[in-house]
Formats: C-alpha cells, structure tokens, sequence
C-alpha cells in the first residue's frame, strides 16, 4: 500500500509507564513519515495518560481489559470497536502475541512488529530482534520499528528525547494545588522512592530521607513524595517529619504530571515517575541498582544516573539473591546530595 494510502494508523502501546514514555518519539517518527494519517492509541487505562495532548495523537482507546474487554467476549468487543474505525495500519509496539492477534482479527491489513512471542506469521512486517537493539537504550527498541516504516532512516539519527505535553490548565491546577498545601515558593523537590518491580531497584527510605533533610536544611527545599498506593509507608519513611507532602495513591496519573513539572529537582529509582521527570525536562538523579542505566536510564541532558559498577549488578532481578543490596548500599548519600547541589546551583543562577 502506497504512502499516501495510510490514512489511519493504529498504534498498541506498552503496559507499562516507563516504557509508554519511552515509546513516545517513535509515535512522532510515525507521524512524520506518515503526516496525513491519524493516529489512534491503544493502551491499558494506567498508561493512556501520558499520550493525552499529544500533538501527534487523533484518539486514544482505553484498552479495559478488566471492564468492558474482559473474557473471550470482551476482547472480541474490542475487535468489533477496532474494525469500526477501518484501520490501515497497526504498528505494535506491545510484544504479546495477542496484540498481533487482535490485530489481525480486526483485519488491520498492515501489521508491523517484532516477531516476538510465537506472533511472526500474524504479522505483514515482522522484524528481527538483533543483537545492537538489545544492546541499546529501550527508547531505540521502539524507534527502530517506526525506523522500518521509512527507507533510509535509522533510529541513531532520529531524535530520541520523550516529550509529555501539559495543557495550560493543566499547569495551572498545578500551581494553585501546590499555593494550597503551601509548597509552592523556592526550591520544590520532588522524590520517587518506589519502584514496583522489587527491592533491587529502590534505594533504601532512609538514605532518600537523609538526603531530603540536608536539602531542606541547606536549600529550604520543599519535598513532595510521589507513588501509588502501595508505596505509601514507603514515602512516609522518606519524609519522617520533614516538611513536605506524600501524594502516593492520592492523585490520578496525569495530576501527578502536572506537580511533578512544578518540580526543580527530581530524585527517583529506575521506574515511570523517573522518566516522566525527564521528559519533562526537569533536573532529575536516579539511582540504580540492579538494572541497567545503557538501556533504561532516563534521557535528555538534565538528566543523572548515579550506579556503583560491583561484579554482580546489573543482574536485573527484583531481589537481591546473595541478600546484600551491595549495588545500593555503595550508593552514599553523598553521592546523591552532591549532584543535587550542582543542579540546584544552576537553578540559583538562572
């Protein structure tokens, strides 16, 4: 199918935060080869958020798995709705097979994707996972199958940065919760001390609230704690009667956007709120353990990775087998309060 013929595109995006931000630059990739074609989402609730206002994106369809798509009869609901808005493309950058499936029973003719998880012979355009994009960054696993769609370009060249757009309202809401809760003058720091995969990507509670107290002392720092509602007792330890505000499991997705662009400094694990941070563009340290900063640190020049280099990290397990945490207990605290001041001295001289 010529170019010009690709009117609708339908794009299956990650389930998880992290990876949804960072499959951002590869929708505007798509949208740039294809300028005339409207793009339309497919993602689980949690994540639908971080496309809202995007510039590049016509629509975006809850994928309610739990709701109204549950079952045999809801995924074939999901098909019908699907078919409806007569898709001619389906880029998948969701890796299941029954993301290929689904596709291909609303009868998407053009189904691109990795040939992943048994699902090669569902797809028109079924690329290889090669040995370089495993070695890369995430962002470019991404990137190279909006890369396939156009001769000639490689994801090396295409601009890698995620960008989450905010509406003005948006920002404003922002303000005004912050002027309420009184955390809204000088320096705001905001912390991310969960990581839902496991104990081996969260520094301890205690070494984020050492380093938010000496913040507090020295910059005056205002300290909001972001998470779900299963990292609040972790974001109270953090905060252990320091000033500040714990949002774990009190906002929706995108309000905690918003807070988080009011934010001069982030300090966070290896998880979605990190990449948020830094697609934001605000100054954002992350600490890492046992994962691997060369493919899932977060991107754009404010940003800082701080990771011991030990023998048996990166291991990407969710808990430490030997039970020490080496590869955070060498994290000191004054390595991460050291960067935070370089960042908050160019805030100062701004």
């Amino acid at each position: 199918m010529p170019k010009s013929d690709i009117k609708s595109i339908l794009v299956r995006v990650p389930n998880w935060i992290g990876d949804a931000v960072l499959c951002l630059p590869a929708i505007e990739k798509i949208k740039s080869i294809y300028p005339q074609a409207e793009i339309t989402v497919l993602a689980k609730p949690w994540v639908s958020p971080v496309f809202f206002n995007n510039p590049v994106v016509k629509r975006i369809i809850d994928y309610d798995a739990s709701g109204r798509h549950n079952g045999i009869a809801g995924k074939w609901r999901l098909i019908q709705e699907l078919k409806q808005h007569g898709f001619d493309m389906a880029v998948l950058f969701q890796n299941a097979f029954e993301a290929a499936l689904i596709a291909f029973l609303a009868r998407i003719s053009i189904r691109v994707g990795y040939a992943r998880d048994l699902r090669g012979w569902l797809l028109t355009h079924s690329l290889k996972l090669g040995s370089d994009i495993k070695k890369a960054h995430q962002v470019f696993y991404y990137l190279n199958i909006a890369a396939s769609l156009s001769q000639g370009y490689q994801p090396s060249v295409i601009s890698h940065q995620p960008k989450i757009y905010l509406t003005t309202e948006e920002k404003i809401w922002a303000e005004k919760f912050l002027n309420d809760k009184d955390v809204d003058n000088g320096i705001i720091v905001g912390m991310a001390p969960g990581a839902s995969y496991g104990p081996a990507k969260r520094w301890m509670a205690e070494k984020f609230s050492k380093v938010a107290g000496r913040l507090t002392n020295d910059y005056g720092a205002k300290l909001v704690v972001f998470g779900g509602k299963e990292d609040r007792e972790i974001c109270n330890a953090v905060l252990n009667g320091l000033p500040g505000i714990n949002l774990a499991g009190e906002l929706d997705l995108r309000k905690s956007i918003a807070i988080v662009s009011k934010c001069n400094l982030f300090l966070t694990n290896d998880s979605g709120p990190m990449h948020i941070s830094a697609s934001l563009g605000i100054p954002t340290i992350a600490m890492f353990g046992s994962t691997d900063p060369k493919l899932t640190g977060p991107l754009g020049g404010r940003a800082k990775t701080i990771k011991k280099d030990i023998e048996c990290s990166p291991c990407f397990e969710r808990v430490c087998k030997y039970g020490h945490y080496n590869c955070f207990n060498m994290v000191t605290e004054d390595d991460v309060y050291g960067a935070s001041v370089k960042f908050l001295q160019e805030f100062e001289n701004v």
